[in-house]
């Protein structure tokens, strides 16, 4: 991939998801911004480009570009629009004459309170304080001393530039992107800059990072607010949707410092309290408990979180469902689910699944239609229809074949002679890769309590990576939503016929997978949903008092119960 097709993810990772208006200085051929557009489909994203071709290619994926030199004259960016939340620089500061001016003139077009968000090459990383050692600075094609550099920092003289430029710093996040190169050198230039009475730490940082990526605001530094998430083992995607793609949402919000991780969690010493969610844990170990009251003693409210039948887990029936009644609240993915939980604990907030990217899809022509069937634990669902779904096969076998992911049962169960390929079970980003390469997807749900608290997650996985949906009205019915671009089937000979229909037309196939796509763009999105976290979250911690003398209540009421 061409230098103007990059995308550096730990940019892209600090745009506000929230921002209605970005502006991108220097955007290339808008490959950042496309990534951008599929987290946020519905914000307007637009471009300044100096090369002609680059700001052609832009056009093709963003709101609008413009081919001007920014530094003859930054009001051009209002040609594009009146203000902008959010301003990039992606590698391109170093290659103004005057990049403080820009900073400052830009400035002005910023919504008070937006965000500056700028990736710049550090001159203090160990591979250029090796070849001045040497005596070498060699101008090269690319790289940090790319020949068409005009201007070179330090983390220090960086941060003073946006400084002056009126701009408030909030972070700088150093790119190591040779984690083991970096610390081999560290070891032999560590010692020097200790023997010159340097700041050990402060070297250590300032020479592993290749780049800088600096966040700043258009005003007065916002208040920060801390979220850690503990997520259970990761498992078919489960745990990154309702822990890792809302925190990752969450996190590009410049007021929030956010940290996750799946299984176990270290929440850094240096973060002040404020939310920890707890996805899935069952608190029956009392080792556990008693952690969590150390935590709730430092200042943290706890928060579980649950997507699933808790009736199911033996853990939480055994323990009389401790972990509701233990904690402030509880958050969940659908309002049947909420009505279940509010028996052991009345704080409970639904947040419906969302997507947090739509995935890119290859328009390319197979001989084949693709039917796509993924999903754990789903054989009795399936089992009651599959003669339906069979005779579908058969009678088009020489227009479809099949994509099973996981339950290989299925896969065995569809008749010999039709085209069919199993795969295990995948992480997230491979199952979504292999879902955005079929057509038709299966989702039956039988009607049974356990299914009624499932959401309707499988159903907007598909219909953000453009996949017809044929499905049973078992929980994706709930939303009349729904009906406008799905096909609902509940016999095997309703399977049967749904997949025929679909099969051979392709309009009704198209239709709905737009339909759908329209449906997750302007509904269904993390981007849309992270202000809302934010705001719960942000009540929840001003009603602590109120919510940690219920938490005791039910606490002491559980005691009472178990002695």
């Amino acid at each position: 991939m061409n230098y103007y097709g990059n995308v550096n993810p730990d940019l892209l990772a600090r745009i506000p998801v929230t921002a209605k208006r970005v502006l991108e200085v220097g955007c290339g051929s808008a490959r950042l911004g496309e990534a951008f557009k599929a987290k946020s489909p519905i914000s307007k994203y637009y471009g300044i480009e100096l090369f002609e071709y680059a700001a052609n290619d832009a056009a093709k994926v963003i709101d609008g570009v413009l081919c001007a030199n920014i530094e003859l004259d930054t009001s051009v960016a209002l040609k594009l629009s009146p203000s902008f939340d959010a301003l990039i620089f992606g590698d391109v500061l170093e290659h103004l004459n005057d990049p403080w001016k820009v900073l400052a003139d830009l400035r002005q077009y910023i919504e008070p309170g937006g965000t500056c968000i700028a990736c710049v090459p550090n001159v203090s990383h160990w591979s250029l304080v090796s070849g001045l050692l040497e005596g070498k600075w060699d101008y090269q094609d690319t790289g940090l001393l790319d020949r068409t550099h005009l201007r070179f920092f330090t983390l220090d003289s960086v941060v003073q530039m946006f400084q002056k430029a009126g701009w408030t710093v909030l972070d700088a996040m150093p790119r190591n992107l040779w984690p083991e190169k970096t610390e081999a050198a560290l070891k032999a230039l560590l010692p020097a800059a200790q023997a010159l009475g340097g700041d050990i730490s402060k070297a250590r940082l300032n020479m592993s990072a290749f780049q800088w990526v600096i966040r700043a605001s258009n005003g007065v530094r916002p208040r920060p607010f801390s979220i850690a998430a503990m997520g259970l083992k990761k498992l078919a995607g489960v745990t990154e949707a309702r822990i890792d793609h809302p925190m990752m949402a969450l996190s590009s919000l410049p007021e929030v410092r956010a940290v996750w991780s799946a299984g176990s969690l270290s929440i850094p010493k240096e973060m002040t309290p404020g939310i920890l969610v707890l996805h899935r844990q069952f608190m029956v170990e009392l080792e556990f408990r008693e952690a969590m009251e150390v935590l709730i003693a430092k200042g943290w409210t706890l928060v579980a979180e649950i997507d699933d039948d808790p009736h199911h887990w033996p853990q939480y029936v055994d323990t009389d469902f401790y972990a509701f009644k233990g904690v402030h609240a509880v958050t969940v993915s659908t309002e049947h689910l909420a009505n279940i939980i509010r028996n052991f604990n009345p704080n409970v907030q639904v947040f419906e699944n969302a997507i947090a990217s739509v995935p890119h899809r290859e328009i390319t022509k197979r001989q084949k239609l693709r039917l796509f069937f993924g999903a754990l634990n789903r054989k009795a669902d399936w089992l009651p229809i599959i003669e339906g779904i069979k005779q579908a096969a058969l009678e088009n076998q020489e227009t479809i074949e099949f994509v099973v992911v996981h339950d290989k049962e299925f896969h065995d169960a569809l008749p010999e002679g039709v085209g069919k390929t199993f795969l295990p079970t995948l992480n997230i980003e491979k199952y979504t890769e292999v879902l955005a390469t079929c057509d038709i997807a299966l989702l039956p749900l039988n009607d049974t309590p356990f299914n009624r608290c499932k959401s309707d997650i499988k159903l907007i996985e598909c219909a953000s990576a453009q996949v017809a949906v044929i499905c049973s009205k078992t929980v994706y019915d709930i939303k009349p939503e729904h009906r406008e671009f799905v096909l609902y089937a509940t016999s095997a000979t309703e399977w049967r016929d749904a997949i025929s229909s679909l099969v051979k037309d392709s309009q009704l196939r198209q239709t709905n997978a737009a339909k759908a796509l329209s449906y997750v763009k302007t509904n269904r999105m993390h981007s849309q949903h992270a202000h809302l976290r934010l705001a719960y979250y942000q009540g929840l911690i001003q009603n602590k008092i109120t919510l940690e003398t219920q938490r005791q209540e039910r606490i002491l009421s559980f005691k009472q119960i178990q002695a």
